[in-house]
């Protein structure tokens, strides 16, 4: 606590110089403030820690390490102002910590892990184009990350672009070949072509890498259900948890199995 307070006083000083030059943070000075701001983050303290990285970027603006720290910090706020139900706080704040990761990305000199965590902000809060953005420039920059191609497979996915899908997830599972979510989402999206039995084989191959794993197999009764064999896309979704069975997508897929199998011949 003494040294939060050390380094809330110092900034704060710093910030109030009068001078017509702005007067940059050494580095032990920006690391001093950064580890602080991280200590009370770790413990649970982020609007102390917003305290420090707010001041920190008036006198700092221009690093990289300290508008991601900064970013950091407005997202641990937003979550606890989440928990007080202070939603449209929490929002403000995680676009004020998105404006705060794409500064950061362009500060850095080596920006591509940024870009990802830039890009997966802006997914979570409903910014897709940014989003997509980031994701392809994190997927150029760091050619053995498997991540920024498949977060673009599902959001492909999800806006029904079947063959932009396709076009992603393999270029995930070119970097990481058996990555079991990846060989499910692919099968879904054969599916969706109708390469059904393409598609009925990726998904066997997915599931047998993590066999008890209730997401994949929810995926592969999707992918069964699309192949019109209800029985074992029912049979499959029966043996899922009952956490998981109690769920809204479990209840809507049952619906759609029953609504389905009705009509089919």
């Amino acid at each position: 606590m003494i040294a939060a307070i050390f380094v809330v006083a110092f900034v704060s000083a710093c910030s109030s110089e009068e001078s017509p030059q702005i007067h940059q943070l050494t580095v032990t000075q920006r690391e001093k403030a950064i580890d602080s701001a991280m200590d009370l983050l770790h413990s649970d303290r982020s609007t102390e820690a917003l305290a420090i990285t707010s001041m920190l970027i008036q006198k700092d603006p221009l690093s990289s390490e300290s508008q991601e720290t900064h970013a950091l910090a407005l997202l641990a706020e937003a979550t606890r102002q989440a928990a007080i139900n202070n939603l449209g706080k929490a929002d403000t704040l995680r676009n004020k910590a998105l404006t705060s990761y794409s500064n950061a990305c362009k500060q850095s000199a080596d920006p591509g892990l940024l870009q990802l965590s830039t890009a997966q902000l802006a997914q979570m809060i409903g910014k897709d184009e940014i989003a997509i953005t980031y994701y392809k420039r994190a997927h150029d920059n760091v050619p053995t990350d498997a991540r920024a191609s498949f977060f673009l497979a599902q959001i492909a996915m999800l806006n029904e672009q079947w063959d932009e899908g396709y076009k992603w997830i393999s270029q995930s599972l070119q970097r990481s070949p058996n990555e079991p979510f990846a060989l499910l989402s692919l099968a879904l999206i054969e599916a969706e072509r109708e390469n059904i039995e393409t598609a009925i084989e990726l998904a066997q191959e997915g599931c047998s890498l993590l066999p008890n794993e209730p997401k994949l197999r929810f995926i592969q009764a999707r992918v069964m259900r699309i192949a019109q064999n209800y029985n074992r896309a029912m049979e499959i979704l029966l043996l899922l948890p009952k956490e998981f069975r109690e769920s809204k997508i479990y209840q809507d897929e049952i619906k759609l199995i029953q609504k389905q199998s009705e009509i089919t011949p």
